[in-house]
C-alpha cells in the first residue's frame, strides 16, 4: 500500500490549521503566519503548498464542501429513490447540520470573505448550486410528477431553511433544535407536491 503524498499530508495539515485560525481569530486574523504557526510549518511551506491568503481561503472552502458533498453522495447511494427526499431532510435537519460544529462558523467566515473576493464568491455559488442540484435530484426521485422547475424551487426552499436553521441554532434559538424546522420543511414539501 502506497503512502499518501507529502503534498496531500501537508495540505490536510494546513486545512486543519486554517479551520482553527478562522475559529480563533476570525477572517481578518487568519493570516499565513498564524496558519503556519498553527500547522507547525514555516510560512514559506504554507505558501508553497497552498499559495497566498486568498488561495488558502478558496482551497479551504473547497476542502470543507468536499466533505459535505461526500456525505450527501453516500446518503443518496445508500437510499432507494422514493426515500431520498426524506433521507436528505433527515440529514439537513439532523445529523448533517446539527449539532452546530466548527465547520458552521468557518463557513460563515468564508461567506463573509466571499463578499469581497469574487473568485471565492463564485466558488461558493458553484458549491451551493451543486447542493441544490443534489436536493433537486432527491425531490425528483421521491415525488412523482414533479417538474424540473418545481424540484429546483423546492430544493431551494429546503436548502434555505436548512442554512437559516443552522444559523439560528448557532445563536441558541430554542426552536432551531426542536421539531419546528422539520414541520416547516414538511409543510413546504406538501404545498409543492403536485396533486394526483
Amino acid at each position: 500500500m502506497s503512502r499518501p503524498s507529502i503534498a496531500a499530508e501537508r495540505t490536510e495539515q494546513i486545512m486543519g490549521a486554517t479551520r482553527a485560525c478562522l475559529l480563533q481569530y476570525g477572517l481578518a486574523g487568519t493570516t499565513l503566519e498564524r496558519v503556519a504557526l498553527e500547522s507547525g510549518l514555516s510560512r514559506s511551506h504554507v505558501r508553497y503548498f497552498v499559495g497566498n491568503r486568498e488561495d488558502l481561503l478558496r482551497l479551504f472552502a473547497d476542502w470543507l464542501f468536499v466533505g459535505f458533498e461526500s456525505g450527501m453522495d453516500d446518503l443518496m447511494s445508500a437510499t432507494e429513490p422514493p426515500q431520498r427526499l426524506s433521507a436528505v431532510i433527515d440529514y439537513l435537519f439532523g445529523t448533517g447540520f446539527l449539532p452546530i460544529s466548527d465547520d458552521d462558523a468557518a463557513v460563515r467566515e468564508l461567506i463573509t470573505a466571499g463578499l469581497n473576493d469574487e473568485k471565492l464568491r463564485d466558488m461558493l455559488q458553484s458549491r451551493y448550486n451543486q447542493a441544490l442540484g443534489l436536493i433537486a435530484g432527491a425531490v425528483r426521485d421521491s415525488i412523482p410528477g414533479v417538474t424540473a422547475k418545481q424540484a429546483r424551487t423546492l430544493a431551494y426552499g429546503i436548502w434555505s431553511l436548512a442554512l437559516g436553521n443552522s444559523t439560528l441554532a448557532e445563536i441558541g434559538l430554542p426552536e432551531a433544535s426542536g421539531p419546528t424546522p422539520r414541520w416547516a420543511v414538511e409543510a413546504l414539501v406538501a404545498a409543492m407536491t403536485p396533486r394526483a
